[in-house]
């Protein structure tokens, strides 16, 4: 497999930057309870918010996800609709800065980006969109990126799908005016980003076992696994050494 003349789709936490699952699963909700704090008690608006974000990732509507989650929250926090969109973006724009040591730098990650803007290959971040644009924005920069290398970054804002739904990925390829065979997808998580491969995206897991990749998914033999030394000769950017298999 090689990125020439295709887009590289990339996922963003744990493959463009580092995630600490643990902290970020803690902070994050910690974090948006108390942008609402004087509206709801935190309590509350954590029970809310964990049934409300399920939700979002079975968004059937014609609204973004930011819109469909702004109205949810509104309507079980009975808080006005305008209210809690400016909260959110509040939350993303200044108070995200709080879960900066979630997301360390990769330097592999930072290199593979570099090599393929030099080779002229167009880049975007697929990145599963819950939250609004800055809050991606802030973690490549974290990361050590330059955002405005990527074309185009998935966000609440712009997208109606999310992962692991192959749909999320049909959508993806109509924004960008794409074929399946127009991109690769290199990810680290089996269940969200394997599933690009259904949409006919040939994929690349970072440190994930071929038996954690779903079964549907396995059988379109358009997923491949390995680190980053195999990605980079799968991408074309590193001859295969002779140890390679």
């Amino acid at each position: 497999m090689t990125a020439a003349h295709r887009t590289v789709l990339w996922d963003l936490d744990g493959t463009l930057v580092g995630l600490r699952k643990r902290s970020f699963r803690t902070l994050m909700p910690l974090t948006a309870a108390l942008a609402f704090r004087d509206l709801t008690p935190p309590h509350r608006f954590l029970r809310v918010l964990s049934g409300v974000l399920p939700e979002v990732r079975r968004n059937e509507t014609d609204r973004t996800n930011t819109e469909f989650m702004v109205g949810l929250l509104a309507d079980r926090l009975d808080i006005a609709p305008e209210l809690v969109g400016k909260r959110l973006q509040r939350l993303a724009d200044r108070d995200f800065v709080r879960l900066r040591r979630c997301f360390p730098a990769l330097p592999e990650a930072v290199s593979t980006v570099r090599e393929l803007r030099a080779a002229g290959v167009t880049q975007v971040v697929a990145t599963n969109p819950l939250w609004p644009s800055s809050t991606a924005i802030t973690r490549l920069r974290w990361g050590g990126h330059d955002p405005g290398v990527f074309t185009f970054i998935t966000s609440g804002e712009t997208m109606r799908r999310s992962k692991p739904r192959v749909e999320f990925y049909h959508e993806l390829l109509d924004r960008l005016g794409l074929a399946a065979a127009d991109c690769v997808m290199i990810g680290n998580d089996a269940a969200n980003d394997a599933p690009a491969a259904r949409a006919g995206i040939p994929v690349f897991l970072l440190g994930a076992t071929e038996s954690a990749v779903p079964p549907e998914c396995a059988r379109t033999g358009l997923v491949t696994t390995g680190e980053w030394t195999r990605l980079r000769e799968w991408l074309g950017i590193e001859e295969k050494s002779c140890s390679s298999s």
